[in-house]
């Protein structure tokens, strides 16, 4: 790419959902001077992907996922350069090109690029992923007058579509492992969700895929187990991968997402990464990850903008930090809460649903815990494992307000 005809601007985020919305709120609190452009694929203002499976279900409206207008963007004095995408990378030269042939020119650059997500070898016009506005919409009018449903994946996509689907329509959900959310909780835990979704008529295959997709009036979904589903529409949520090949191919260090450091810089001196594009350290184990959640995106967009303002701002890690509803059944699961620890405690409280699992490591610091049935206190298990805290003990378990427990333990 040459450096001629390019417009130039001091700060370029590429991505508009939430590491490239905080970032570009960041950069405004800081300086009202400095010249900001905002790239993204989609033509529309930032959205929130979390509750997309309340419009697919038809419980809020498309209007309501919007989290600001274009007119935002006009207020916060940002160049936008939406529905385009960037094909090239120039780090040396210190330049974006885009799809319509035009280049941008940074001071310093952003790339909050996301993920997308994965999709099956085989495929039909009545299977969608979810992950941008136009899968939502296509889910929305698959639904229309679906009287069978099958997901396939067991994450944060395939089951709250279900959930949010018509009551009407029976819902079968295609698991390759042995449990559902295996990404998410424990087994323990996973057991207990299993049960509950069962009895909201949730019908579970475990250990299963589908090999072969037939077309007709209705799908048949043929399954390696030798069964078949049939079924009006399918869901494919077999998780995302990071959208690292821009950055590869400009040279960056990339490992499975785009590889950052504290301060989420790039190996180059003047490009950051923040969100579930960028793979960087994790605040319990250390280890490079990405969370693929939206506050770690927003803590990194943040940090990232402070950083490209030469605020020198380290990022003490990011953490696991899931909160959904899924069958009327709420669920977080926070930190480190998948491998074998030192020490959990817990507590079920079968009438109600209740149940609290608390992952301590060897100095009884809490490093991860797991809500069901009631998830209003998770921030508090957030700050007690930023703060690296010493479990107060089992007694704050207890009751439905965690908090007031833990106050009145400590008066």
């Amino acid at each position: 790419m040459g450096a001629d005809m390019a417009e130039a601007f001091d700060y370029v985020i590429v991505g508009n959902s939430a590491a490239g919305l905080q970032a570009l709120n960041t950069l405004r609190k800081h300086t009202a001077e400095a010249s900001v452009a905002i790239i993204d694929r989609e033509d529309l203002p930032a959205y929130s992907r979390v509750i997309t499976p309340y419009f697919v279900g038809g419980k809020t409206s498309r209007d309501n996922l919007f989290l600001v207008d274009h007119d935002y963007y006009r207020r916060a004095g940002a160049t936008t350069l939406f529905g385009r995408n960037v094909v090239a990378l120039d780090a040396g030269n210190r330049q974006l090109e885009l799809d319509d042939g035009s280049r941008v020119t940074f001071g310093k650059l952003l790339l909050a690029t996301g993920a997308e997500a994965r999709k099956l070898s085989i495929a039909s016009d009545r299977s969608s992923v979810l992950r941008h506005m136009t899968d939502a919409e296509k889910l929305v009018e698959l639904m229309q007058g679906a009287e069978s449903i099958t997901a396939i994946g067991a994450g944060l996509v395939s089951l709250p579509l279900l959930s949010h689907a018509p009551a009407s329509a029976e819902k079968h959900l295609v698991v390759g492992s042995n449990r559902i959310l295996s990404r998410m909780v424990d087994a323990e835990s996973s057991e207990l969700l299993e049960a509950r979704f069962a009895k909201q008529g949730l019908q579970i295959h475990k250990q299963d895929d589908i090999v072969a997709i037939e077309e007709g009036d209705r799908l048949q979904l043929q399954l390696a187990s030798g069964g078949c589903l049939v079924s009006d529409m399918l869901i494919v949520g077999k998780g995302v991968q990071p959208n690292s090949a821009l950055a590869r191919q400009a040279g960056l260090q990339v490992n499975y997402g785009i590889l950052i450091d504290d301060y989420c810089r790039t190996s180059h001196a003047d490009i950051y990464a923040a969100g579930d594009s960028a793979e960087g350290k994790d605040f319990i184990t250390g280890e490079p990850v990405i969370q693929g959640n939206w506050m770690t995106a927003v803590e990194q967009g943040e940090n990232a903008a402070l950083n490209m303002l030469a605020m020198d701002c380290a990022y003490a890690g990011s953490l696991k930090n899931n909160i959904t509803e899924v069958f009327g059944v709420d669920v977080a699961a926070i930190g480190e809460c998948l491998a074998d620890s030192a020490q959990t405690v817990r507590t079920h409280d079968p009438s109600t649903g209740r149940f609290r699992k608390v992952f301590l490591n060897e100095h009884q610091q809490v490093i991860g815990a797991i809500l069901i049935g009631e998830t209003n206190d998770s921030g508090l298990y957030y700050h007690w494992i930023r703060n690296q805290s010493i479990f107060p003990g089992k007694e704050v378990l207890s009751g439905t307000n965690t908090y007031a427990s833990f106050q009145k333990r400590m008066a």
